[in-house]
């Protein structure tokens, strides 16, 4: 563990919180700033906490994202159905 990245960890540790409630804005917003955060910190995996909230944020955001492409896809989905049988949508 490095102080010096104690930061990284604060970071990631608001991403995964975002990330657990499905707020998808939130993350977009704070994944702007840790980039910047992980350009700007030498050797940022070198930290086994950095590695592993990375890791973990990384899987839930794939989670995330998948739950989303359902929702717009099932959306997309009822749109063209509604088209089809002339229904405003």
């Amino acid at each position: 563990m490095n102080p010096a990245h104690d930061h990284l960890v604060s970071r990631l540790e608001a991403m995964r919180a975002a990330l657990v409630t499905a707020d998808a804005e939130g993350v977009a917003a704070l994944v702007d700033d840790a980039v910047a955060d992980f350009t700007r910190t030498p050797k940022p995996f070198d930290d086994p906490r950095v590695v592993a909230l990375f890791q973990e944020c990384q899987e839930k955001a794939n989670r995330l994202l998948a739950q989303l492409h359902i929702s717009i896809d099932s959306h997309a989905t009822s749109r063209r159905a509604a088209t089809a049988y002339g229904d405003q949508p």
